[in-house]
């Protein structure tokens, strides 16, 4: 009976030394809802416009008012983000390619006034173009919206306002946008053809059509 005591109590202590010398479990830090969930920003869709794929048109009043000179060009090219329900970006019209159907009249504009050899393109930022809805939604019938934007010309930038009309079909984006720019915020001088000063207010129109990726 002695030695059975004995034996109990020496193995009682080894017990106990073990659990005293074992490293105590290192307590786990409460995560946070905010670390649990892995959050990503939506991506927003861009749209590319391409120039075969438009067309630009200027509308210049002459003095006398009863003379219009008419120019065109190929589409803007360039890509607009969208973020839910706006478009930003900014898209370029090729200035080389604007003619108003008169050679000489062409050669004129481009080389005196525009100094296309400097300034080739004639650029427009959309700073602010609200949708009616998410861009992921939109319609395909078109819907007018005004818009903001930075218009940039022969080297020098303006602000201004005009409405677009935006409609989504499938993978592309069409609709048409209008504004008006004053030249004398670009130009030096009013340009003059055979005595015919243009007026101060030219008209902008852009037909778009773009491709959604």
């Amino acid at each position: 009976m002695k030695h059975f005591l004995v034996t109990f109590l020496l193995a009682v202590s080894v017990q106990a030394a073990d659990k005293s010398t074992k490293p105590a479990a290192k307590a786990k830090a409460p995560v946070s809802a905010a670390a649990e969930v892995k959050t990503e920003a939506p991506k927003g869709e861009s749209v590319v416009f391409k120039a075969t794929e438009g067309k630009t048109e200027f509308l210049a009043i002459g003095k006398p008012s009863m003379i219009k000179i008419n120019g065109e060009a190929q589409g803007p090219e360039g890509t607009l983000t969208a973020s839910k329900n706006s478009l930003s970006g900014t898209v370029k019209v090729d200035l080389n390619q604007l003619t108003t159907k008169i050679d000489l009249r062409d050669d004129h504009m481009k080389n005196k006034y525009l100094e296309v050899s400097k300034f080739p393109e004639a650029t427009l930022e959309f700073v602010n173009l609200q949708l009616p809805t998410d861009f992921a939604t939109l319609s395909d019938k078109e819907t007018e919206v005004p818009f903001t934007g930075k218009f940039t010309m022969h080297g020098k930038t303006s602000d201004v306002t005009g409405t677009a009309k935006v409609a989504r079909i499938a993978t592309h984006v069409a609709g048409h946008a209008q504004f008006a720019f004053k030249i004398t915020n670009h130009l030096d001088t009013l340009p003059s053809w055979l005595g015919v000063k243009v007026a101060e207010d030219v008209t902008v129109k852009v037909q778009l059509k773009g491709l959604v990726q």
